[in-house]
C-alpha cells in the first residue's frame, strides 16, 4: 500500500527561510511544475527521476499533493535524513540512498569526491535533478559530479541543475569564504566548459525564476559518443 501522507520532522527541513515561510509543499509544487515546463512534458508520470541532494521537499510534495511520477530515487549526504525517509516512505515508487562523499558545507568528514567516486545507486534515469547542489560545489566537485552522473542518464535522458551565475567574474567565486560554499558562484562560460568536458551539452540556459523559487537552471543532454 502506498504511503498516503508524510509529516516531516522540522530538523529535516533544510530549505531557506524564504521557502519555509512560503510553504515547503507550496514551493515544492512550483518547482516540480517548473521541471515539467522545462522538460516540455505534460507531467512526470513517465519519468524515472534521480534526485541528487534530495532533502525531503520533493518527496513530501509528491506524496502529499498526489503528483504523478513513475519512480523517484533520492540520494543525499545526510544519513539521518535518509534513514528517516527509508523508514517512513512505504511507496514502492520511492528509493533512497546515503552517499558519503565530502562537501565542505554539508559533509566535511565524507570520502574524497573525485571523478572515480560512484553513486550509491545503480541503473539509468530519464531525468537527473540537482536543485541547490551546484550552488554549494567547488569547481573540482562540480567536475567530479558531472563525470559521476554521466553513466546514469539514458540515451534520451536529461540532466537539470541550478547554479548561481555571475558573468562579472572570470570563473568561480566562493562568495562567503567564512562559510565555505554557502554561495558557490560560477561564470556561465566556465560552468559550460565543465559540463562539456564531462560528456554533456547544454540544451537550455534559463535565468532565475524567482516566482518559482529556482535559481539559474541548466538543462543538459548526454553527448552520444562521450
Amino acid at each position: 500500500m502506498h504511503t498516503r501522507r508524510i509529516e516531516v520532522p522540522p530538523e529535516f527541513i533544510r530549505n531557506s527561510r524564504r521557502v519555509v515561510t512560503a510553504g515547503v509543499e507550496e514551493t515544492g509544487s512550483l518547482v516540480l511544475q517548473n521541471v515539467v515546463e522545462v522538460l516540455g512534458v505534460t507531467d512526470l508520470s513517465a519519468v524515472d527521476m534521480l534526485d541528487v541532494g534530495c532533502g525531503v521537499r520533493f518527496t513530501q510534495t509528491i506524496l502529499n499533493r498526489d503528483i504523478p511520477i513513475r519512480s523517484y530515487t533520492g540520494v543525499d549526504v545526510e544519513p539521518t535524513l535518509i534513514r528517516w525517509l527509508q523508514a517512513n516512505v512505504g511507496d514502492p515508487r520511492f528509493t533512497f540512498a546515503f552517499w558519503d562523499v565530502r562537501n565542505d558545507m554539508y559533509n566535511k568528514r565524507g570520502q574524497p569526491f573525485t571523478r572515480e567516486s560512484t553513486l550509491p545507486v545503480s541503473g539509468q534515469y530519464d531525468l537527473i535533478c540537482l536543485y541547490s547542489v551546484f550552488t554549494h560545489l567547488s569547481p573540482s566537485d562540480a567536475d567530479a559530479m558531472l563525470h559521476v552522473l554521466r553513466p546514469h542518464v539514458r540515451a534520451t535522458g536529461q540532466l537539470l541543475f541550478t547554479a548561481f551565475i555571475d558573468d562579472t567574474i572570470d570563473t568561480f567565486a566562493d562568495r562567503h569564504p567564512d562559510k565555505p560554499l554557502n554561495v558557490a558562484t560560477y561564470a556561465e562560460p566556465f560552468l559550460r566548459s565543465l559540463v562539456e568536458k564531462a560528456g554533456w551539452r547544454v540544451k537550455k540556459s534559463i535565468p532565475n525564476r524567482r516566482d518559482s523559487y529556482v535559481a539559474h537552471q541548466f538543462l543538459c543532454g548526454p553527448v552520444a559518443d562521450a
